[in-house]
């Protein structure tokens, strides 16, 4: 069966109860990771009551109505057998990134995934052999690191600048990494933790580095369809022909949509050699087979998740807003670097870190306030923590005041 405008409700018809993301769901029945506490390896498993988790980068708000109504269709079909993305499938995901990010993407260009990461693993082993130098621009996303050692890679540290409470390039620094021996950059775009999208210029810079040393370029995208300001994304092979033939842009609507428990990805590799290649070793892997539920929600999300997504946006806008305001006005010692893109606001507290002897176990304990340990996303996230708006206000508000009381108690 194939899917048809009579089967999900029109983009243009969310009820108004859809468009409003106050609700507070109840997700300790579904095993969710974030609700359940499950830390990294600096924290602990927490235990407790009435814990606020604000920490991993998924949201608490329901998918679209259309990707919902989809997939329980879906299940009410009652049959979950091998499923496979047709040619429209593509044009789908074409026809996202147009209309959305002004990148005309060429269909041929375009392979299946199961999900990012594990596309990132298959370049790798690919095109970089053991011992191979791969370039990260820390502080950034922790599975970076994993990847790059569990496979056998040398990890380059290429440090973020900090200047007056935004991040910008060490092109010296990176240069340097570039010549010690790098032959793939995994880039962050927009970049997490901080949110921050990278302008043209930059990444003209950075690939004025690449073509230099010979370097190909990774780009994770997934964060960049929750646009904050009026700051493009700005996708890496888009800025050259150069540097569409060395790069492989990884794209997925998980982080827009709320999806990550039913994934599904795209890569985008313009070079056609490689991207034959790319190919063989993600089929000798078996990473090319569809997961039902979530070909069906990314085909779903990118046709009609359209007004849902101008409807988040301003929430979650709004939610950073109310960050910047309480923090300046009740978390002395903690500021907030304001996100271009996505739900994540990454946290400076790097003075109140020294007063209390760390910062996250201090919010933690005191607080009640399950945020992300800075420390997590390497060097220079010390006495930083990430927190994720992507919740109901209430909830939002509720940490904040529990957090602002506990530093008035010290």
């Amino acid at each position: 069966m194939t899917y048809s405008e009579t089967s999900v409700p029109a983009a243009g018809k969310l009820a108004a109860e859809e468009r409003s993301f106050d609700t507070i769901h109840d997700r300790s029945q579904f095993g969710s990771a974030k609700w359940a506490n499950q830390w990294d390896e600096f924290s602990p498993r927490v235990q407790g009551d009435g814990l606020v988790s604000l920490w991993t980068a998924d949201m608490d708000f329901r998918a679209p109505e259309p990707v919902i109504a989809r997939l329980r269709e879906a299940v009410d079909h009652g049959i979950y057998g091998y499923t496979k993305r047709d040619p429209a499938h593509y044009d789908i995901v074409k026809s996202w990134f147009e209309r959305r990010h002004g990148w005309s993407v060429g269909v041929e260009t375009l392979l299946p995934a199961p999900a990012i990461m594990p596309s990132v693993a298959a370049i790798l082993r690919t095109f970089t052999q053991p011992g191979d130098g791969v370039i990260v621009q820390a502080p950034v996303y922790s599975p970076y690191f994993q990847v790059i050692r569990d496979n056998g890679r040398n990890l380059l540290i290429n440090r973020l600048k900090l200047v007056n409470g935004a991040y910008e390039l060490d092109l010296d620094d990176f240069e340097r990494q570039a010549a010690s021996g790098a032959r793939a950059f995994l880039l962050c775009n927009p970049h997490n933790p901080a949110g921050k999208a990278w302008t043209r210029e930059e990444l003209e810079c950075l690939d004025a580095l690449c073509e230099r040393y010979g370097i190909l370029v990774i780009s994770d995208d997934i964060h960049c369809d929750i646009r904050l300001n009026d700051r493009p994304h700005i996708v890496y092979s888009s800025i050259s022909d150069g540097a569409a033939a060395r790069s492989f842009i990884c794209t997925a609507p998980t982080k827009t949509f709320n999806l990550a428990g039913v994934p599904a990805a795209t890569l985008s590799v313009a070079d056609p050699k490689r991207r034959e290649e790319l190919f063989q070793v993600m089929q000798a892997s078996f990473m090319l087979n569809a997961n039902y539920f979530g070909r069906l929600a990314l085909e779903i999300a990118y046709t009609s998740g359209d007004p849902w997504l101008e409807a988040l946006t301003p929430y979650v806008r709004e939610n950073v807003r109310l960050v910047c305001d309480v923090a300046a006005s009740g978390l002395p010692g903690v500021l907030p670097m304001r996100p271009d893109a996505s739900f994540l606001v990454w946290l400076d507290a790097r003075e109140l870190d020294a007063r209390v002897d760390g910062v996250h176990r201090f919010f933690v304990e005191r607080a009640g306030v399950n945020l992300y340990d800075g420390r997590v996303y390497g060097p220079g996230g010390e006495g930083f923590i990430r927190l994720n708006v992507g919740c109901p206000r209430s909830v939002l508000a509720q940490a904040l005041e529990r957090m602002t009381s506990a530093l008035r108690s010290l």
